[in-house]
């Protein structure tokens, strides 16, 4: 089997080469191979898949975790009935996926956010070469809503900050490319960071010290130092929770909402409705106020 995850990751890897869609497959499927061994793809039951998952929940992997690897399986049984139209997928959607907690999207609480950045310019202060670019990069994901693999698969050629509503263009999830528009404190702190951009053949908007493209693992230990330095919890995603929650907050309409965030289905975005709903709580709180036994 393992020759034939190679060809899938590599079809994978060719339909999205900026994505790390295929690196993500890629240990997931190996993860499976090393449990039940390098059978071939024709061998493997649903049993073998009944003992992977409960070896998974034995070594405390979340259900997201499992249902996202069961997902990945399910991708390569399907790519490979391409070639045979018999083989049969060992996945079975009833028996296996795990039932998931429904977490209601957290932002990033003001407080702390102060205390992140803060810490980040602490560090421009003390000469920290990194720091402007750490804070450019953060600010984006929290005025802007991009996602971690959008702050580090974004080029140069889509920066159009010299028009009169400065935007940009990134490629999000399965490589759809959306128009973004940066605020003015983003803005700034991405003419900064620009101003002292090393000079270099990538195209990347954002460098490593080598002067390549930073990955998002990069950008996630980063995130984990400033968060540190700050004694702070919170993580790349709630920055753009709080941005999402920040828009709600100023009446933007849901359906702008769902562009900016680059959500393929407005109920994707209703989740943030429903963890801040003022209309809800404002008919709550009317009611406590006429009903007597409730004051």
């Amino acid at each position: 089997m393992l020759s034939e995850i190679d060809q899938f990751v590599n079809w994978v890897r060719r339909r999205s080469p900026n994505a790390r869609t295929w690196k993500d497959y890629s240990y997931d499927l190996h993860q499976f191979a090393s449990f039940i061994g390098d059978l071939p793809a024709t061998s493997v039951t649903f049993r073998d898949v009944d003992c992977f998952v409960a070896h998974q929940v034995s070594r405390g992997f979340q259900p997201t975790t499992v249902n996202r690897r069961l997902a990945c399986l399910v991708s390569f049984f399907t790519f490979l009935s391409d070639e045979d139209p018999s083989l049969v997928c060992p996945v079975l959607p009833k028996r296996h996926f795990l039932r998931e907690r429904e977490r209601l999207p957290r932002p990033v609480q003001p407080e702390q956010l102060k205390a992140f950045f803060i810490a980040i310019d602490h560090a421009i202060q003390s000469g920290c070469s990194e720091a402007l670019r750490d804070r450019a990069m953060f600010l984006l994901m929290l005025r802007c809503g991009l996602r971690i693999g959008e702050v580090a698969n974004m080029l140069l050629n889509g920066l159009y900050l010299d028009e009169p509503r400065p935007r940009l263009v990134v490629s999000g999830k399965g490589s759809r490319e959306r128009v973004v528009y940066i605020s003015p404190q983003a803005e700034r702190a991405l003419r900064r960071y620009l101003a002292l951009r090393p000079d270099s053949l990538s195209e990347n908007v954002f460098l490593a010290y080598h002067r390549d493209g930073l990955s998002t693992t990069a950008i996630h230990k980063r995130l984990m130092h400033y968060r540190q330095e700050a004694q702070v919890s919170l993580t790349a995603h709630r920055l753009r929770h709080s941005f999402a929650n920040d828009l709600l907050t100023a009446d933007v309409p849901i359906t702008t909402i769902q562009k900016l965030m680059g959500h393929r289905w407005l109920e994707t975005t209703q989740i943030y409705v429903q963890a801040n709903d003022r209309q809800v709580a404002a008919d709550y709180y009317a009611a406590c106020a006429r009903l007597e036994d409730w004051s």
